[in-house]
């Protein structure tokens, strides 16, 4: 299934012949601590960048988010979106005075949950490149995660939580979507994901996905099928990520070719069994 009428899909090495090397986004994603909390107890959001080694297939930090070009947004259990972007703490020392040159550190945010329930992470990256009347570059960069809050915060409380299917991030990104309980993932079961556009699914495209403490030597790769699914095994409980990108070209009237990329990244925990 193709992005859009007009978009066909591009091979990610085309971009690097006309673009700068700078406009060639690392990938990023979003971290929550304690993944399930207590209720009115404070919940951290990490915004981490890196994911660039082993073609793309690593969890080695590498970089920052860009802060001007960055939203973070928490869904409630009652579909309250709660905007954090203005309480983002850039933890980095500064890009050229102070050790290498270049971004350091990453980004924290913290939230109270207020009520019981399912949260939803969102934060987006979303930047424009021309030099001059040359082809244009859109990148948009999306990451999810979800977090739970209750009175008493267990395990096994989070086993029937619901709303985690529903599409947060609008119709203009790439998303990758649970379709099953990202908080009820257990060592030695499977997870499923589902990758949508504008409310559709998008088949043949290819995620990976792989666990924190083992890195490069985890990576499982597969793709999409006609519902925009995968399933992977897991594997011992630990943090794992997953992540797609997506590459497209609109011509132009005068002969030259606009292009998009579309990253987008989903991290959830896998929990021993209780």
């Amino acid at each position: 299934m193709t992005l859009s009428h007009n978009i066909a899909l591009t091979l990610v090495v085309c971009m690097g012949w006309v673009f700068p090397r700078s406009a060639m986004a690392h990938d990023g994603w979003v971290e929550i601590s304690p993944t399930i909390v207590e209720k009115n107890q404070v919940a951290t959001i990490a915004l981490l960048q890196g994911n660039h080694s082993n073609e793309h297939k690593s969890y080695r930090i590498a970089g920052k988010w860009d802060s001007k070009y960055t939203t973070l947004v928490i869904v409630d259990p009652t579909g309250k979106q709660n905007t954090l972007t203005d309480r983002l703490i850039d933890l980095g020392e500064d890009a050229e005075t102070i050790g290498p040159k270049g971004p350091k550190g990453f980004h924290l945010a913290s939230f109270v949950p207020k009520v019981d329930g399912l949260y939803q992470v969102l934060a987006r990256q979303v930047r424009t490149v021309q030099q001059g009347e040359g082809p244009k570059l859109l990148t948009i960069r999306l990451a999810k995660t979800a977090f739970a809050a209750f009175k008493v915060p267990t395990v096994s409380a989070a086993k029937n939580l619901k709303g985690f299917d529903r599409s947060i991030a609008g119709d203009d990104a790439v998303e990758l979507i649970p379709a099953s309980n990202p908080l009820a993932v257990f060592s030695g079961s499977s997870m499923t994901l589902e990758l949508r556009q504008k409310g559709k699914p998008i088949s043949a495209q290819v995620i990976t996905l792989l666990r924190r403490i083992d890195g490069s030597t985890s990576v499982q790769e597969q793709t999409t099928d006609e519902k925009g699914r995968v399933n992977f095994a897991v594997g011992p409980a630990d943090s794992y990520l997953a992540r797609v990108k997506i590459d497209g070209e609109t011509p132009r009237p005068d002969g030259q070719k606009d292009r998009a990329s579309y990253e987008s990244t989903y991290v959830f925990q896998v929990f021993n069994r209780p």
